[in-house]
């Protein structure tokens, strides 16, 4: 069986280059709970990857500190932007790492290839990025799936929701990420459009590194909003710009973005909001877990973000699900995970048996950077803040040939 096991999924990482070093196989331990996280440290997510790494490892010092129960071993894989590794990592952990559970700290599709490989690895995955499912419960592999953050479809509503009440819903663009990769967050306010029946917003690549496209620079004048998901540092770019020509564009930003991107975005930053946790903002922490990570967290790395916040609650869920035998049996800790209602940092968890998205509504919010911190946007009654030219009736811009 674990002969069948392993080629299994071998087999669904098999486009994959093999490993370069081969390291011995270690022995499992008895009563530690092994967790690994798979997240970006070195490529396009690193800014996200590296918050989370930075959570989790204040978890584990603040865990060891207390003595508290079980001992948890961390092992962070750095997947450096590529969906391949992801695969390859999740087998190793499984099979060769002898992990517990698995944290998955980047974007993923989840699709039948990584819903296979889940089921066959047969442990927790946690889930701290937004899914592009409502939830993974009933799909392969969903049994052992559990999505920590608010999934995308809430995210592009909320955006939606918000643009409207502004009065910015159009003319506005979505700016996603160069066209050679995939860009959720972009596919899901597309989706969201036409289930409202609209017709959906033009949608720009905009590269990483680069100009900004003559399409974009000339429907600044005129633009009310445009849903960035691209790198902060391209949002920033097309900030520049709306403020070099006083144009009233509104940015709305990824859910990935983290405060160490943000706040060295001084145009950017005082035009746009972002989705995230409530109580990520200091004045509305609620409790003193809470308000303790916060302060550790800003001594340390300063302020943190909803992924960070995230990242800590995956950590903390998985040591409550050990507590009960979860950290030598995958099952256990499974079924104990299912039995989770509680209120942690980023959220108020409800997991069970046929609900493995748990993450609360209305612990979503929009916030914005400003005098050095996270707080609340400006709600939308008043606006946007920016100054607005003479109302137009100017559709949603449309690319036109460039010379």
């Amino acid at each position: 069986m674990r002969r069948a096991l392993v080629l299994a999924l071998s087999m669904i990482a098999c486009s994959a280059p093999p490993p370069a070093i081969v390291t011995p196989t270690p022995s499992p331990e008895a009563g530690i709970l092994e967790v690994t996280a798979l997240l970006d440290l070195s490529g396009p997510g690193a800014p996200a990857g590296t918050a989370q790494r930075s959570a989790m490892e204040l978890w584990r010092d603040r865990h060891q500190a207390s003595a508290g129960t079980p001992e948890v071993r961390l092992t962070f894989v750095d997947l450096a932007g590529s969906d391949a590794s992801l695969l390859i990592e999740l087998r190793r952990a499984a099979e060769e790492q002898h992990a517990d559970a698995l944290v998955v700290g980047v974007p993923v599709a989840y699709g039948s290839v990584l819903g296979r490989a889940i089921e066959l690895a047969a442990m927790p995955v946690l889930f701290t990025l937004p899914l592009d499912v409502s939830d993974p419960v009933g799909l392969p592999g969903g049994g052992w799936a559990f999505a920590l953050a608010p999934p995308l479809e809430r995210l592009a509503a909320a955006a939606i929701n918000d643009a409207t009440d502004r009065g910015v819903l159009s003319p506005a663009l979505v700016l996603r990420r160069d066209e050679t990769a995939k860009d959720q967050l972009a596919d899901a306010v597309e989706a969201e459009m036409i289930r409202r029946g609209r017709d959906p917003l033009t949608a720009i690549p905009l590269p990483a590194g680069g100009a900004v496209p003559a399409v974009v620079r000339s429907s600044l004048s005129v633009l009310r909003s445009a849903h960035c998901t691209a790198t902060i540092t391209a949002c920033g770019a097309v900030a520049r710009e709306a403020r070099a020509i006083l144009a009233p564009t509104f940015f709305y930003l990824s859910y990935l973005t983290a405060p160490s991107e943000i706040q060295a975005e001084g145009d950017l930053a005082a035009r746009a909001i972002w989705p995230a946790s409530r109580w990520i903002i200091p004045a509305e922490a609620g409790s003193p877990e809470r308000e303790r990570f916060l302060l550790d967290h800003a001594e340390r790395f300063g302020p943190a973000g909803s992924h960070a916040a995230t990242a800590y609650d995956a950590v903390t869920l998985l040591a409550l699900a050990a507590r009960g035998g979860g950290a030598d049996d995958r099952d256990l800790s499974r079924a104990a995970l299912e039995g989770i209602t509680m209120p942690l940092i980023a959220s108020r968890y409800t997991f069970n048996a046929q609900q493995h998205s748990g993450s609360h509504p209305d612990d979503l919010t929009f916030v914005q950077w400003r005098a050095g911190a996270i707080t609340y946007a400006l709600p939308a009654i008043f606006g946007t803040g920016i100054p607005t030219p003479s109302p137009s009736t100017t559709a949603s811009p449309t690319p036109s040939p460039v010379p």
